[in-house]
């Protein structure tokens, strides 16, 4: 054999040398890639990782524990994106066949109703002076309303309710509708007896006890007492 067809020969050889090790590279990085993505699967299958870590965001009644923070959600929705990403990486890059990244949209979306859910319920607990009013699935009725709190705050906030909520079940959705019937109740009751106070008439006093007496929380009811004044304020107190 010359000299010339040998080199051509051990040329050939090498070039098939490299291809096969190159596919072989290929594939390893292509299983690996296989296996991170199955490992993704697993963190967000049902007692996966982060499937888990949502679902401890509530109790067994489906009501948003009482210790969660906003630091939780971000915290879970940072872990998901990330999981996300790589997925996505990695099927483009690997060209695989893979719903993976559907399966990390559905967590998400899980997720992102349980934050719409805490942050609607933190919004209702900021109509109160101090305190939690709702928590654990529980309505503090005792709790007293800030008192700047008027009909037009509380329309827009059920508004609100109807539109994010309103193809959602369930006993958070039914104790919140029950939440804001119990706090509508009570702002309508605190502006009626402000006005009758105001007009300070004393053929309104028994409406207005049944008023006081319908107003749950006590510190309101003492403030509303001391506003009385001259014969309401006996009429009123004659009959308590």
């Amino acid at each position: 054999m010359s000299k010339k067809k040998w080199i051509v020969l051990v040329g050939l050889m090498t070039l098939g040398v490299g291809t096969v090790i190159h596919q072989k590279v290929q594939i390893d990085k292509r299983e690996e890639a296989q296996s991170i993505i199955e490992l993704n699967q697993k963190a967000v299958g049902k007692n996966g990782e982060l499937s888990l870590a949502i679902e401890q965001l509530t109790d067994a009644s489906g009501y948003l524990k009482f210790d969660i923070q906003e630091a939780d959600f971000t915290r879970l929705e940072e872990e998901l994106a990330a999981v996300k990403a790589e997925n996505e990486q990695l099927i483009a890059t690997y060209k695989l066949k893979s719903n993976a990244v559907r399966h990390v949209e559905r967590v998400e979306e899980k997720l992102e109703t349980l934050r719409q859910r805490f942050e609607f319920q933190e919004q209702v607990n900021q109509l109160f002076v101090r305190g939690t009013a709702i928590n654990q699935g529980v309505y503090n009725a005792k709790l007293p309303l800030k008192s700047g709190l008027v009909w037009d705050d509380l329309t827009t906030m059920q508004k609100n309710f109807e539109q994010t909520f309103e193809h959602q079940s369930g006993t958070w959705v039914t104790m919140m509708k029950d939440s804001l019937d119990a706090i509508e109740g009570q702002v309508i009751a605190v502006g009626f007896a402000t006005r009758i106070i105001e007009n300070s008439k004393v053929k309104d006093a028994k409406e207005l006890i049944i008023l006081l007496n319908n107003i749950t929380a006590d510190e309101t009811q003492i403030a509303l007492r001391t506003q009385m004044t001259g014969e309401l304020r006996t009429a009123v107190f004659d009959q308590l």
